[in-house]
């Protein structure tokens, strides 16, 4: 039974997608639950060490793994594969033999550098506090190399239409770090959340395997140490690498400043930005994992329609889910922190700013959803380094309004006053994180629209005109239905004990349902063609279980 459910093959992009998606909200409720366990029991200085040791490897991951590796190897299988299945498979081999390898050089100069590394991303913490940063990182850095055989073997699975073994990875990986937290902190102390990385991530590699292995059971065992294809995979994740490296070195960069911030401000962030995070993932990654092997296969057989019909479907999929889940999560940001870490050791303070952080988030949710879309759209076609420079550009224009905001914030004057009256923090002595997530979301729009206008230039397809009256149609049903929740959430209100987690669930489950509903009629009337799309897929997912 267990076999078969993981060896389980999609029909169509759509189905794939809402599998990736089901898996990805089990996945973020497992995250939530994580994040609760480290917001309420650990101090906030406690909580900055955690993430900033989290950084340097999550670097490595992101860059060579999440972001290089599953990018390039996906369409190169596809093209070897083309030629003959076996050529794929000794592809495959040799990258699964060097990759792990590569990655231990890696991680292990890191772990020798490490005390250089992290007195440059946090500044502004004292010896004693980089030693214990450095200690958990040289940790965190065993994990590279297990989720670099992990992340090749997820792109392989999804090749074949096994979307459901790759989209539990994350969902076991999450379940490993919430076991380091309930059994190994007590044990080891705050090491112990290292190692419940360091577990989450060998699970997310034993899950796998059995469907990986499943693949090959009715053909002889293939094995290369080199390929020529391996100088065309290390050609197509350069630049590819360089994208995420520019994303990854931003992260870097907000690492540093909020190290000279208030205490707690590196965890108020990255918690917030792991809601936004959650939702991302959710639909953009998602739905653009599930038609990528889709649009690799389109052209590696030049079929040029195709790939952009694939792409338009994808884009409108993306926006019909990710805008009202954005207006949403503004309306909710204060009753979901609340909820999910207002607990323990995180003081309402956290919870106001963090809440606030998530609000300035959802401006751009739709934005880095879309622009996850755009550039696998890029990587489909072979051609990685178009938004490796647009995502240059990005990074540069983040960083300058990160510097320009904080200083703005940081003072009395009109901006200060806004912003801290818009998101009702204005009573708070300092404020000036929220000028990362709000620089964060306004490089993210920036960013989809110059790849979005450089990829109609290359197609010389009159696209924008129909995504644009699409987008338009979605965000008039999403403000509609902002109305009835933000409608509902006051007429509740009083019905309710705001103070206790209890009436606050009830509060947001009511007015989840109202949003969930008004979406549903309006969308019959503005987005039907999507609406129906969407059901019938989940009608043909549960008619074959």
């Amino acid at each position: 039974m267990i076999h078969k459910v993981l060896n389980h093959r999609t029909k169509s992009s759509t189905s794939a997608g809402l599998v990736l998606a089901g898996a990805s909200l089990l996945s973020a409720f497992l995250g939530l639950i994580r994040n609760r366990l480290i917001a309420g029991g650990f101090d906030p200085i406690e909580r900055d060490i955690y993430f900033a040791a989290l950084r340097v490897p999550s670097f490595i991951s992101t860059v060579l793994i999440m972001g290089a590796i599953s990018i390039a190897v996906v369409p190169l299988f596809r093209e070897y594969s083309q030629h003959s299945e076996k050529e794929g498979w000794l592809f495959l081999s040799a990258v699964m033999n060097q990759l792990p390898l590569f990655l231990a050089v890696i991680s292990s100069i890191l772990i020798i550098l490490a005390p250089q590394v992290i007195a440059i991303i946090t500044p502004g913490f004292a010896a004693t506090v980089q030693a214990e940063i450095v200690w958990l990182m040289r940790v965190m850095l065993l994990t590279p190399m297990i989720l670099g055989l992990s992340t090749a073997i997820s792109g392989t699975l999804q090749c074949f239409d096994r979307f459901l073994a790759s989209s539990l990875a994350p969902v076991f990986h999450n379940l490993g770090v919430i076991a380091g937290i309930i059994i190994l902190v007590p044990w080891m102390g705050l090491v112990g959340l290292a190692w419940g990385m360091v577990l989450g991530a060998l699970l997310h590699l034993a899950i796998q395997l059995p469907s990986f292995f499943s693949l090959r059971s009715d053909q002889p065992p293939v094995f290369a140490w080199r390929h020529v294809g391996l100088k065309k995979l290390f050609a197509l994740a350069t630049p590819r690498s360089l994208t995420v490296i520019f994303g990854q070195t931003n992260l870097l960069v907000v690492t540093a400043v909020a190290s000279m911030l208030a205490i707690g401000s590196i965890s108020v962030y990255n918690l917030a930005g792991d809601f936004s995070q959650a939702l991302t993932r959710l639909v953009g990654v998602s739905f653009s994992a599930a038609i990528f092997p889709s649009m690799a296969l389109s052209f590696a057989r030049r079929d040029k329609t195709k790939l952009c019909r694939d792409f338009i479907t994808s884009f409108r999929q993306i926006l019909f889910l990710i805008i009202p889940s954005s207006v949403l999560f503004f309306l909710m940001r204060a009753h979901l922190v609340r909820i999910v870490l207002g607990t323990g050791k995180f003081s309402w303070g956290d919870t106001r700013l963090t809440a606030a952080c998530l609000g300035l988030f959802c401006l751009g949710i739709f934005a880095q959803a879309l622009v996850t879309l755009v550039s696998r759209t890029f990587s489909a076609m072979q051609d990685n380094k178009t938004p490796a420079w647009i995502a240059l550009c990005s990074v540069l224009l983040n960083i300058v309004l990160i510097f320009l905001f904080i200083n703005l914030l940081g003072q009395p004057g009109w901006f200060q006053q806004g912003v801290g009256s818009i998101m009702k923090i204005q009573d708070i002595s300092d404020i000036r994180i929220v000028g990362l997530p709000l620089a964060f979301s306004l490089s993210n729009i920036f960013h989809l629209l110059l790849l979005v206008f450089i990829l109609k230039k290359r197609w010389a397809m009159p696209f924008m005109k129909e995504l644009a009256g699409f987008f338009l149609r979605t965000a008039i049903a999403s403000l509609v239905m902002g109305i009835c929740v933000y409608a509902s959430l006051h007429l509740m209100a009083p019905q309710v004990d705001m103070q206790r987690v209890v009436g606050l669930v009830t509060q947001v489950s009511v007015a989840l349902a109202v949003g969930l509903l008004s979406y549903i009629l309006i969308s019959l009337k503005l987005n039907r063609a999507e609406l129906v799309q969407f059901l019938g897929a989940i009608k043909q997912e549960f008619k074959k279980r």
